[in-house]
């Protein structure tokens, strides 16, 4: 009896061994599978996008609730003037949407050129045009009125050329009958966030910006909303380019520039957002 137990034991020790083998394989398999998985779900597939300068603040807060929602998508943006993004485009820069304001016909250049996918455009938001002085300066009286003393001496807008914002802004004074006698005061900026850097630092007496702009600044302050009718709706489009190579995230991007998250964000930095 004691002989047989003790080859018993003999038999049953190898069995042992192998299955301990197995046991460490199957450990290992699954880690490898586990690690070869985890990296398949932490790929991004990075979209660039073309954005008006102006747009910073509630861009970087959509790309958080975006990529969160999203963990399959990663955003990058270029902030530049609608021009500027534009003329990206039409050089072939890499970029996989835009989205400015519409006012300068950027857009529509874009589209009638076929740089754009005209199905996917459309308005994300929109604003409205400010004067707006150093948070120091005192106006007294209607701003209007002042912002054609002698005592304003510098007045900053956007570059018409290559800036929206500095196209609205003339529409304004034309209509108040002020381009001309203000002509040689206005100095131009490259982007309206250049114009309330100006005004902020005191290297302007006034300028003009958007709400959006404006929101968050504490060293300038708005004296006046331009008056109903002086100038074309501001409003911002968004639109796929042609050619991307990542079309169905583009698309789940656009798309949620319309959903209620990014409404928020948009509402939060000083937009309105368009009627349903």
């Amino acid at each position: 009896m004691y002989q047989m137990t003790r080859t018993a034991k003999r038999v049953l020790a190898p069995s042992a061994s192998v299955l301990g083998r197995f046991a460490v394989l199957f450990v290992v398999a699954v880690v490898l599978l586990t690690a070869a998985s985890g990296a398949a779900a932490g790929a991004r597939t990075e979209i660039t996008v073309g954005a008006g300068a102006g747009l910073l603040d509630v861009l970087e807060l959509i790309k958080g609730s975006l990529e969160a929602a999203n963990p399959d998508i990663t955003v990058s943006f270029t902030f530049a003037s609608g021009g500027a993004i534009t003329a990206q485009v039409k050089q072939g820069a890499p970029l996989d949407a835009v989205i400015f304001p519409a006012g300068g016909g950027h857009m529509d250049t874009l589209e009638r050129e076929g740089l754009i996918a005209p199905e996917t455009r459309f308005v994300a938001a929109h604003d409205k045009v400010l004067l707006v002085v150093p948070s120091t300066t005192k106006v007294f009286g209607d701003p209007w009125k002042w912002l054609s003393s002698p005592s304003v001496r510098k007045i900053a807008i956007g570059d018409p050329r290559i800036v929206p914002a500095g196209t609205y802004a003339m529409q304004v004074l034309q209509h108040l009958g002020l381009d001309k006698l203000l002509a040689e005061r206005l100095v131009y900026g490259r982007t309206v966030r250049q114009v309330l850097s100006y005004v902020e630092l005191g290297e302007a007496d006034a300028g003009f910006v958007y709400g959006s702009t404006l929101y968050k600044s504490t060293r300038a302050r708005a004296v006046a909303e331009a008056p109903a009718g002086s100038h074309e709706s501001v409003v911002f489009e968004a639109a796929m380019v042609k050619g991307t190579k990542h079309d169905q995230e583009v698309q789940r991007f656009l798309a949620y520039l319309r959903s209620p998250e990014a409404r928020k964000a948009f509402e939060q930095c000083g937009f309105g957002t368009p009627e349903e």
